[in-house]
């Protein structure tokens, strides 16, 4: 089946760039790796392909076309009026370093279904996120966060 996939670029905390494109997810995964292996230096970087996945959350009632769109994906009712289903969502990470013992993406490519604006923004705000570089006193904060909701 030929979706609309989304596309972003995203560098140093900024979307580069966000498109839409048709075709099948696997393809246009499939074509951005070959692409970032081109311009990889794996002298300095690791090259990653981290698969994972977004819920959404939409409005009942769903079109035919949307429940024929979404059902692969984990599609079930809330008893709120809600469809949530569970889109894949594709990280190439080909320029990357480790600062301390976090790992800081430079670039990516963030891949996913396009569903609408909204998710297409959280998207984005992901991407700008895992590409944010943070300094040591923001590091040591997650940290201490992470060791208070251990306890």
């Amino acid at each position: 089946m030929v979706n609309k996939i989304l596309v972003i670029r995203a560098e140093e905390g900024k979307v580069k760039e966000s498109k839409i494109v048709k075709g099948k997810i696997i393809n246009v995964l499939k074509e951005i790796v070959k692409k970032t292996a081109e311009v990889w230096d794996p002298e300095n970087s690791d090259f990653v392909v981290i698969r994972d996945k977004y819920e959404v959350s939409l409005r009942l009632p769903l079109s035919k076309e949307e429940y024929e769109r979404y059902s692969k994906y984990n599609l079930r009712r809330t008893s709120d009026g809600y469809a949530v289903f569970d889109i894949p969502v594709y990280v190439v990470s080909f320029d990357n370093e480790w600062q301390g013992d976090d790992y800081y993406d430079k670039k990516i490519y963030l891949i996913s279904l396009y569903v609408n604006e909204d998710v297409r923004k959280d998207l984005e705000s992901w991407a700008i996120d895992s590409t944010t570089k943070r300094s040591s006193s923001e590091l040591l904060e997650l940290e201490d966060l992470e060791l208070e909701e251990e306890l």
